[in-house]
């Protein structure tokens, strides 16, 4: 019982640590564009978008209070729908991420608008730009955290009468990030895309210190976050095509790459059906300690039919983590949602991206 509690306190201080030195992200990045990258708003086949992300992690440990992530989000692009224009792009997305037994929470909402730039008159090039402000607070109850100084290592027993005191247990920030975007239709048919993000560029406080209490603990800013992702879509045959993606970002001294790949196949035998079934895995590799190494083994299944996409992953934890998760990971669903509104597909390469 001991060393079970001390395990809650060891995963409880790396939840609060995890979340200083990185943000929070979803196996399935795609699914949440505008978490993913501001340039993405309003960039779909549809005129109207909306989504919604759910994850829990390592739910075998911490009395099941590890990690759960919600996210969701509306997008829709604005402009003249003809066979060459550019069009501008405007949404609004919230997250909200709880970790710990003493509720430590980092809640978002934000207000993004992108501009898409159509580069060829053959509509297979598209250059889009994007910026995002949000707002945001960080929190946490110390009434339900345990100390070092709660517990009698002689006895084995604890004593909760007494608490660490904070200045505040709620911070509020505001935050900007920016985003670049670009995708071309090849001769061959293969689609390529590729995105770059920059978050936090205001570097915010997030210190639950007074500046009067002790300056050098109050000077805690929020990393600046650097974030890369692509892909390509490869057409093998009529019904068959290889999606290989890598997902990539380095925020201060934490870094995170995904690689992988997946196949699309097409359900059902009219040439134009819109339905589709997608199969693959990725590979994650986390630098821990400044020591690059094999966190988990993701794999991803997902399903169009017609203007709805549902995504479901598991996350195998294969990190030396998995002594107290039992390889348990993260289980994560995600919905999408496009809807033409003028009964129209808008013009420019929407990539699939996973």
């Amino acid at each position: 019982m001991k060393s079970y509690k001390y395990l809650t306190i060891l995963v409880a201080l790396c939840s609060m640590l995890n979340i200083k030195a990185q943000d929070v992200h979803f196996s399935q990045f795609a699914m949440s564009p505008l978490l993913l990258n501001p340039a993405l708003a309003g960039f779909s086949q549809g005129d109207l978008r909306a989504y919604a992300n759910f994850r829990t992690q390592w739910n075998t440990i911490a009395g099941g209070n590890a990690y759960r992530t919600e996210a969701a989000g509306v997008d829709m692009a604005i402009g003249k729908v003809s066979p060459y224009t550019s069009f501008a792009g405007i949404g609004m997305s919230f997250f909200s991420d709880q970790s710990g037994e003493a509720g430590f929470q980092t809640n978002n909402i934000a207000l993004t608008a992108a501009y898409h730039f159509m580069m060829s008159r053959k509509k297979n090039m598209s250059l889009s730009l994007g910026i995002q402000g949000g707002f945001n607070t960080r929190g946490f109850d110390p009434s339900k955290a345990t100390y070092d100084f709660n517990y009698d290592q002689a006895t084995g027993t604890v004593n909760t009468s007494q608490r660490e005191a904070f200045a505040r247990t709620k911070v509020y920030y505001g935050d900007v990030s920016a985003g670049l975007f670009y995708s071309v239709t090849l001769k061959s048919g293969t689609d390529v895309y590729l995105g770059t993000g920059l978050s936090h560029i205001n570097q915010p406080q997030i210190s639950f210190f007074s500046a009067s209490t002790n300056t050098s603990i109050f000077d805690e800013k929020l990393y600046m976050k650097f974030t890369a992702h692509g892909g390509a879509t490869i057409v093998l045959n009529k019904k068959l095509w290889v999606i290989p993606n890598f997902f990539m970002l380095i925020q201060g001294p934490a870094s995170q790459y995904n690689a992988g790949a997946m196949l699309k196949i097409q359900v059902g035998n009219k040439v134009l059906t819109k339905n589709f079934l997608y199969l693959g895995a990725q590979v994650r590799i986390a630098n821990a300690m400044d020591i690059p190494m094999a966190d988990a083994v993701i794999i991803h299944c997902r399903f169009d039919y017609k203007s709805l996409t549902l995504g479901l992953s598991y996350d195998v934890n294969i990190s030396k983590l998995q002594v107290s998760t039992s390889t348990f990971g993260a289980p994560e669903i995600s919905v999408m949602y496009a809807i033409n509104t003028r009964h129209k597909s808008r013009q420019g390469y929407c990539p699939v991206m996973m």
